[in-house]
C-alpha cells in the first residue's frame, strides 16, 4: 500500500513538472520569452506608462537576449562554469579581511573568502551581521541606534570587572573597571552585588572600590578557581556571539554592522526587521532560513566577492555552482567529503582526491561504473557524451 502510495505520488510530480514543462514551451514559442520575463515586462510597462508600440519594443529586445543567453543542446555548462570561475580566481587578492567601513568591522575578502564559501564550511572566519530595524524611531535617531547597538554586544563579567587572586592569603578582589561599566551604562554596585549573590562567599569592601572576598581554608582551591572562571564568563548583557556593533547610516537609515553573528536569536526581537536583516555566514543562513535562502547567500556573497575584486562574472555560472552545492538539500563543499563523495561513479570520485582510496573501496564493494559522466569517459578514452558526443551519426553509403 505504502509502495502504491509513493508510485502515485511520484507520478503526480512528473505529471506537474510535465505540465510545466509544457507551459513554459507553450509560452516561449508565443511571445519568445519565458512567462516571468513577460510578467516583468506588463508590471514595467505599468509602471512607465509605455505605449503599445514601445512595449512591442521591449518585448524584442527581450526576446534578442533570451535567444542570445541560451545554451546549446549538448553544451558542457559545467566545465564551462568552473573554467569562467577559475580564471579569474587567480586574479584575486590574497587579502584575508577588509574593513566594511570601519576599522572595528572586518570581513573576509579575497581567495580566502572565496574558498570559505566554495568548501562549504561549517564556521565563517570573519562573520558579521547587518541590522535592519523595523522601529521607526530607531531607523531616524542615531543616539536610540547607539544604545541598541550597545545592547547587543555580548557582554561578560571578566569584560568589566578585573579579578585579583591572591590564595596565599586565602582571599582574592573584585575590582570594577569603571571605564568599561560607564562606557557600556552600567552599573558598578549592582554588579558587585550580583557577584557577592553568586559566591556566597564572606566578603568586606576596599578602599579603591570593589570587594574583597575571604575563602574558607577548607575548602578546595581547585574548585574555587573553577567556580571562579565560570563567574567571570557570566553573560551581563547582550546576544551570544556579537562582539562588537557599530552603527552606520545607509539610504537615509541607521542601520548597524556587527562582528560576530547570531541570526536566529537577532530575528527574534521585536525591534529588528527580519525581512532584511542579514548575516555573512552562508551555513548559518541555511540553518535559521533554510536550503533556498542558503542558496541565494551563496550566490549573493560569491558574487560580491568577485565584484570587488573587480571580476565580472556571469552570475549563471554561480548559479549553477550554488544549485550543485544544495541540490539535495544540505549545502555541500566542492571537497572530497562534500560533493565529489556523494558522486555515484567511483571514476569520478577517484579523480579529484585519495584515488587509490576510492579504487580500492569500489572494487570491494562490487560498484559498477556505467561510464555517463565527462571524468569518467576521458579516464578510459572514450569520447565524451557532450557537444558533438552527444550525437550518434550513422551514415548510409549511398
Amino acid at each position: 500500500m505504502a509502495m502504491e502510495h509513493e508510485i502515485s505520488n511520484t507520478e503526480n510530480f512528473d505529471a506537474t513538472q510535465h505540465a510545466e514543462a509544457v507551459e513554459f514551451v507553450d509560452h516561449v514559442a508565443k511571445y519568445g520569452i519565458p512567462r516571468r520575463a513577460y510578467e516583468d515586462a506588463q508590471r514595467l510597462s505599468l509602471e512607465m506608462n509605455l505605449t503599445d508600440d514601445q512595449f512591442d519594443q521591449l518585448l524584442e529586445e527581450l526576446r534578442k537576449r533570451y535567444q542570445h543567453a541560451k545554451a546549446e543542446p549538448g553544451e558542457s555548462v559545467g566545465i564551462i562554469a568552473a573554467q569562467s570561475l577559475g580564471e579569474p580566481g587567480t586574479q584575486l587578492t590574497l587579502r584575508t579581511k577588509h574593513y566594511a567601513g570601519a576599522a572595528e568591522v572586518s570581513v573576509g575578502s579575497g581567495i580566502q573568502r572565496v574558498e570559505e564559501i566554495v568548501d562549504g564550511r561549517s564556521k565563517a572566519k570573519y562573520p558579521t551581521m547587518t541590522v535592519y530595524f523595523a522601529e521607526s524611531e530607531l531607523r531616524s535617531s542615531k543616539e536610540e541606534a547607539r544604545k541598541f547597538a550597545a545592547s547587543l554586544v555580548d557582554l561578560r563579567l571578566s569584560d568589566v570587572m578585573v579579578f585579583k587572586e591572591n590564595y596565599s592569603q586565602h582571599a582574592f578582589d573584585v575590582i570594577p573597571n569603571m571605564h568599561e561599566i560607564s562606557d557600556k551604562g552600567l552599573e558598578a554596585e549592582s554588579l558587585l552585588k550580583k557577584v557577592s549573590d553568586k559566591l556566597k562567599l564572606d566578603h568586606k569592601p576596599l578602599k579603591e572600590g570593589g570587594l574583597r572576598f575571604t575563602i574558607d581554608g577548607k575548602e578546595e582551591l581547585l574548585k574555587l578557581r573553577k567556580n571562579l572562571i565560570k563567574l567571570m564568563q557570566t553573560r551581563l548583557q547582550g546576544v551570544r556571539g556579537i562582539d562588537k556593533a557599530i552603527v552606520f547610516e545607509e539610504n537615509g537609515e541607521f542601520i548597524v554592522k556587527t562582528t560576530g553573528s547570531n541570526l536566529k536569536s537577532m530575528l527574534k526581537m521585536k525591534e529588528v526587521d527580519s525581512t532584511r536583516t542579514t548575516t555573512n555566514d552562508v551555513k548559518e543562513i541555511s540553518k535559521v532560513l533554510g536550503i533556498e535562502a542558503g542558496r541565494s547567500s551563496i550566490v549573493y556573497e560569491l558574487h560580491k566577492v568577485l565584484s570587488e575584486n573587480g571580476i565580472n562574472v556571469d552570475l549563471r555560472h554561480i548559479l549553477l555552482l550554488a544549485d550543485t552545492m544544495t541540490f539535495d538539500g544540505e549545502i555541500r563543499g566542492i571537497v572530497r567529503t562534500g560533493i565529489t563523495r556523494k558522486k555515484s561513479s567511483p571514476f569520478a570520485r577517484a579523480s579529484f582526491e585519495e584515488t587509490s582510496k576510492h579504487l580500492l573501496d569500489a572494487a570491494f564493494y562490487g560498484e559498477k561504473e556505467n561510464l555517463q559522466g565527462v571524468v569518467e569517459n576521458i579516464i578510459v578514452g572514450q569520447p565524451i557524451k557532450v557537444g558533438t558526443g552527444v550525437v550518434d551519426l550513422v551514415m548510409k553509403q549511398q
